[in-house]
């Protein structure tokens, strides 16, 4: 499972993606199709030095100038792009400076210039410049409610988007109306990789609306929870009295460069050139993640005892399965995920599951993910820990912890969603 989690990280380098993305030709810089000369660089999310790195060792003396904002403590230099630290996965004061200093850049763009942006998760938190009129505990409230009530992400971000300046292509249209260009690379860490979710989308236009982020908090039963503040910017722009994110830009070019099933293909061919069989369910897992870990149970034991889908192998699926907070314990998706999964292979022998959050830092706790099989309950039983009852409490980083099956990385400079390997070894 060691060299399994090698693999894993080695296939999210975003360094590498990126590399792939820009070229110089006859001192022309190349980016995708688009021949440039000088050009701002902006990196916002977790795989931001990974990607700027990429940039400046391509084309460091065409940089007018960069800012790349990370998680603290995340590891990495770079020569010329700024860093700004700021704080995952609530906003606080951090994020609206590393929000104020990126619209200060892009204050001096002018006519014809380029800025490329290079977004990945966790931009969302990373970067904020609320609407005028909230505060930054009022964004903080909400994003709290929103990412423990198990609303998926497309739903936070659109709430989100509707109460920042720097969120749902907001950013590329000050960029847009200095006359400058937009060239967005993008990892993706969302099911489906839609550029307008990863990272709320600071550069692409944005489908949803006022009206949507009204009814996300309805539907979450979180309307009547959230600050009064943003009940009112809601409902101003719902009614037209404050500008909506843009539906259409012009000068603005994105490209997904990286995602979650760029890893699972990688990692499937790579162990069928060991001769191992490989087979990808998915890159869109969804759902509850204790939920998602009994599914995912009954196709391995379905290969266990069947051979269906495969008799001997890797199973891989990725995505973002969400956990509804009732308790104050420790964990993530990963160790909610496991847990689903070890309850339900209690006993079996022969199939184990490795679920990893690329990013190196799963939920609340200090851990990337975890591993599970059939004697993973026996062992928590034996080491006094209550599974059942640490599910519940969504304490669930306990379970892995105590039976030394807990996976740690700290930050890995990438942010490709969870990647979760079945491992089928038959009898």
């Amino acid at each position: 499972m060691s060299d399994l989690l090698g693999v894993i990280l080695k296939f999210s380098d975003l360094y590498l993606r990126a590399s792939r993305a820009i070229s110089i030709n006859n001192g022309k810089v190349r980016i995708m199709d688009h021949e440039v000369d000088d050009f701002y660089v902006i990196a916002i999310g977790k795989g931001s030095i990974g990607m700027a790195r990429a940039i400046e060792d391509m084309a460091y003396d065409k940089i007018i100038d960069g800012i790349a904002v990370v998680p603290k403590g995340t590891p990495g230099n770079l020569r010329k792009i700024r860093i700004l630290e700021s704080t995952h996965p609530l906003p606080t004061e951090a994020s609206i400076n590393a929000g104020m200093k990126i619209l200060d850049l892009v204050s001096n763009v002018g006519s014809g210039d380029y800025v490329l942006f290079l977004i990945s998760g966790g931009g969302s938190a990373l970067v904020e410049v609320p609407i005028k009129g909230l505060s930054l505990e009022d964004i903080e409230k909400v994003n709290n409610l929103l990412l423990r009530s198990g609303a998926t992400i497309h739903e936070i971000n659109t709430v989100r988007k509707h109460l920042s300046m720097t969120k749902g292509g907001r950013l590329a249209r000050e960029v847009v109306r200095r006359g400058g260009k937009v060239i967005t690379l993008i990892a993706s860490d969302v099911p489906g990789d839609d550029p307008a979710t990863v990272a709320s989308g600071p550069t692409v236009p944005d489908p949803t609306t006022y009206g949507d982020a009204i009814a996300i908090l309805r539907n979450r039963g979180l309307w009547d929870k959230v600050p009064s503040a943003v009940k009112d910017t809601l409902e101003q722009g719902l009614k037209g009295l404050i500008e909506e994110t843009p539906k259409e830009l012009t000068n603005t070019w994105s490209y997904v460069i990286a995602s979650n099933m760029d890893v699972l293909t990688d990692i499937a061919n790579y162990t069928r050139s060991l001769g191992m069989e490989s087979l990808i369910l998915t890159s869109r897992m969804d759902g509850e993640a204790r939920e998602v870990g009994r599914y995912l149970a009954s196709i391995a034991l379905e290969a266990r005892f069947r051979g269906v889908p495969i008799r001997r192998g890797l199973i891989l699926s990725g995505g973002e399965p969400t956990v509804t907070v009732v308790g104050n314990g420790r964990g993530g998706r990963t160790t909610e995920m496991c847990t689903g999964f070890a309850l339900s292979v209690r006993g079996i022998d022969g199939i184990s599951m490795l679920s990893v959050a690329t990013d190196g830092i799963d939920g609340n706790m200090d851990a990337a993910g975890c591993v599970a099989d059939g004697r993973l309950i026996e062992d928590a039983m034996k080491s006094g820990i209550d599974p059942i009852g640490e599910l519940r409490s969504n304490n669930t980083a306990v379970i892995f912890e105590r039976t030394n099956t807990i996976i740690r990385t700290g930050w890995t400079g990438s942010n490709l969603n969870i990647v979760t390997v079945i491992f089928v070894s038959g009898h």
